[in-house]
Order: C-alpha cells, then structure tokens, then sequence
C-alpha cells in the first residue's frame, strides 16, 4: 500500500471541486461550518462531531491557520452555534452556514 487513499472518480472530482470553491470563495468561518457540519454525525436526535480533530487538523483540512480556526471556533460558541465539550462539537444550529451568511 502507498498510503493514498483511493476513491470512485465522480466522488473524488466532486470532493476536489467543492474544495477549490470552498477555498476560493468562503471565508474561513464558512469553511470552519461547513467541515464540522460534514463531519457531524445524528446521535439521539442532535448533530455532533465525535472525536472531533485538532485546531491543527481542522486548519490544515480547510487552509487557513490553527490561531483563526480557534477565533472561529470561539466566535461559533458565543453565538451559540455548536458547544464545545472535551473531544466533540455539538452542532446546536443546524442551518449555522446560514447564520454566517455564507
């Protein structure tokens, strides 16, 4: 194994696609949203990111620094659009891209 991760082409062009424009033309909050709303899965009726990654991590999935994802990150929780607790993100809006005006 190589180590790259293979995938059918229309899924791969897609994912590569939605990336350019995410990249292009969202600004970091939308890109923050976004990822964590594709990472969150349902559980009892709410969204919520498990085991959610780094600032790091997030930062390098999205392109942008780890100091303006956490800025993000914070100015989501004050708006009370996810909270934070340990490990996982709870997404308390689900329309949050919305409320960022994406």
């Amino acid at each position: 194994m190589t180590g790259v991760q293979t995938c059918a082409l229309p899924i791969c062009l897609r994912a590569a696609d939605r990336k350019i424009e995410s990249l292009a033309l969202v600004d970091v909050s939308g890109r923050v949203a976004r990822l964590l709303l594709d990472l969150a899965q349902e559980t009892g009726g709410k969204l919520i990111v498990q085991r959610a990654p780094a600032k790091q991590e997030i930062a390098r999935m999205i392109g942008a620094s780890r100091e303006m994802v956490s800025r993000v990150i914070k100015e989501l929780e004050q708006r009370a659009l996810i909270r934070v607790d340990r490990r996982s993100i709870i997404i308390l809006d689900r329309e949050m891209t919305k409320a960022l005006k994406m």
